[in-house]
């Protein structure tokens, strides 16, 4: 009793900070009957099968995305008969790539009777953005300019790219060669106005409406606030770029 007593909470300690996986009642195929021990047991491959529709489910993968290897099944002992009922938990908050962690809790007939620990590598494949040429620093990415390539995202940096349309228009901060995935950190907003550039100081209001020739003193993106000073009046001031010709203050 007590031992069961044990289990429970270690079941409510998982439903408080885990994502629980229902399987629900296990194919009868996936069990072996033991007649002489009055008892039952569910086989290692059955595990595995669970362990991957996991993975499959909270990645949004089909099971070609994902493959596991290496996989462990401890404390899986038989069971009395009855209807057989799997939880899977995740054992901890790492991504579901590289080297994976869960827990499912076995229950017959509704009253939990065992706990198993399943561990395994897991690789995940997916469409990633890829260079299809070479990139020196300051040029801007074009659709034509990229690929999407099926690879292994387990064994590659978590800010890859997966989407070409999130890319497009950006502007190169270091050189990149040809077939190199694409990462986040490699882009940039492009810049707009540079030091010196002659602009137009916009400010509106209403219907009213207010320009005057300026001059960029930093570098500057598309939305950014700059400095720029009032070639009429001298006065440094803040505004925000609009476009390489054209910046806005609040008035």
């Amino acid at each position: 009793m007590g031992k069961l007593v044990h289990i429970m909470i270690i079941l409510a300690c998982f439903l408080v900070f885990s994502f629980p996986f229902e399987l629900g009642a296990v194919d009868k195929k996936a069990i072996k009957a033991i007649p002489s021990q009055g008892k039952q047991t569910i086989s290692d491959a059955t595990f595995r099968e669970i362990f991957r529709d996991y993975l499959c489910q909270y990645l949004g993968k089909g099971k070609s995305d994902v493959m596991v290897s290496r996989l462990k099944v401890l404390g899986n002992k038989s069971v009395p008969p009855g209807k057989i009922n799997i939880r899977l938990f995740q054992k901890d908050k790492r991504r579901l790539e590289g080297y994976v962690r869960l827990v499912a809790i076995i229950s017959v007939n509704g009253v939990v009777k065992n706990k198993v620990r399943l561990s395994g590598w897991v690789d995940v494949f997916e469409s990633v953005v890829c260079a299809c040429r070479n990139f020196k620093k300051g040029g801007i990415i074009k659709e034509d300019d990229l690929c999407l390539v099926r690879k292994n995202i387990s064994r590659l940096s978590p800010n890859i790219v997966t989407d070409t349309s999130k890319v497009v228009g950006l502007m190169v901060k270091h050189t990149i060669r040809k077939d190199t995935c694409i990462k986040e950190w490699m882009l940039g907003k492009p810049l707009i106005v540079k030091r010196g550039d002659m602009i137009t100081i916009l400010a509106e209001s209403g219907n009213l409406r207010v320009t005057a020739p300026g001059r960029v003193l930093a570098k500057g993106h598309i939305g950014e606030l700059i400095r720029v000073q009032n070639s009429m009046s001298n006065k440094v001031i803040y505004a925000k770029v609009i476009n390489n010709s054209t910046v806005s203050v609040d008035f």
